[in-house]
């Protein structure tokens, strides 16, 4: 179900800045929906009124509890309390289109005001910070008294290198290095914001984005410092597979100096393609490196996704022997120009 743009819908947005919300404002509909593109709205009331076809009652319902797009909108107006800090109500704002949020009348004497942080300096008993003891805290007096134990995240912060019985032990300087000897760092994409974009044919044809395999297929770049592919006898544009026990993610090799040593650079958010799923080989052919970074959270005290700085090896596949053995995930559907194609991933799509 292809989803509509921005540009396809009627919307209220926000714009914000450094000090908080700036302005609000109706984004009008510049085209109708192409094609069968549908808002995530009406895709998730389509689905709803499929499944209550099948049985599950009442999903309609409290999906839009009774209020149309707009009255939604309207509801976000008031409840905001944009209605009293503007002074227009919703009708007003529509008709009006915008509303930015007004000048401090006393900008310029502002500009002489204290930085934050002076009252502090002048008085730090009268001005004391936001902290348990009012000061400036190189040990975290919070963190001594509810997690004195947590070895990953102790009062002072300092480098630690984890090990057995930790969250995490993906450091260079780990005995895992031993088998899995690259660091792989994974950050946002430059040529989509994380999958969205992904099958943009025109951004697929840069090198830095997608890497053309001998096979045809776009593969993600996975970066490589030259003295490293030399070592595992690995050239530019070569299919290669970056691994470690929890899978492994296949790539197209981009050698350059622009990578130091010691690491394997993948961005993250390609879409996933995978060729096996089963619990002992576990392959993905799209690059979807999440699916290979540890599972469990930041520290055992602070939960997030380590989805960058883990370790891997990497080495140059075996494309014939990987095909033979998984001949039906070779034989999928593929566009080069947008990538997975959308019927090879629904089953028993309902017939209209």
């Amino acid at each position: 179900m292809p989803v509509s743009t921005r540009f396809e819908e009627y919307d209220i947005c926000a714009a914000q800045g450094c000090e908080g919300l700036n302005s609000v404002f109706i984004a009008e509909q510049a085209i109708k929906p192409v094609d069968e593109a549908k808002t995530s709205w009406d895709i998730s009331l389509e689905i709803a009124n499929k499944l209550e076809k099948l049985g599950c009652t009442g999903l309609v319902e409290k999906y839009t509890q009774g209020k149309s797009v707009e009255e939604w909108m309207k509801y976000g107006w008031d409840t905001q309390e944009l209605s009293e800090k503007s002074g227009m109500t919703w009708e007003q704002f529509k008709k009006a289109g915008l509303y930015t949020t007004p000048w401090d009348p006393d900008w310029e004497q502002r500009l002489q005001d204290k930085p934050g942080a002076r009252g502090f300096y002048e008085d730090l008993k009268a001005n004391p910070l936001q902290t348990p003891t009012g000061l400036l805290e190189y040990e975290s007096t919070f963190l001594k008294e509810h997690f004195p134990d947590d070895r990953e995240r102790p009062p002072v912060p300092h480098y630690i290198v984890g090990g057995d019985g930790w969250t995490h032990d993906e450091s260079l300087e780990s005995e895992r290095t031993k088998k899995y000897p690259l660091l792989c760092e994974s950050n946002h994409p430059r040529w989509r914001f994380h999958a969205e974009m992904d099958d943009c044919s025109w951004l697929r044809e840069i090198p830095t984005c997608k890497v053309k395999g001998v096979d045809g297929y776009m593969y993600e770049p996975i970066w490589l410092h030259p003295t490293e592919a030399a070592k595992r006898g690995i050239v530019n544009g070569d299919i290669v597979s970056m691994y470690n026990e929890r899978g492994v993610v296949l790539g197209g090799a981009y050698v350059t100096e622009r990578i130091r040593p010691g690491v394997a650079y993948q961005s993250h958010g390609a879409r996933m393609d995978p060729i096996s799923m089963g619990p002992d080989e576990y392959i993905d052919r799209g690059g979807a490196n999440n699916l290979i970074c540890p599972a469990r959270t930041v520290s055992q005290n602070a939960a997030g996704m380590v989805c960058s700085g883990f370790l891997v090896e990497v080495e140059k596949t075996d494309m014939q022997a990987l095909r033979a053995k998984y001949p039906e995930a070779f034989a999928r559907d593929y566009d080069p120009g947008c990538g997975l194609i959308f019927e090879n991933w629904v089953e028993g799509i309902m017939e209209k």
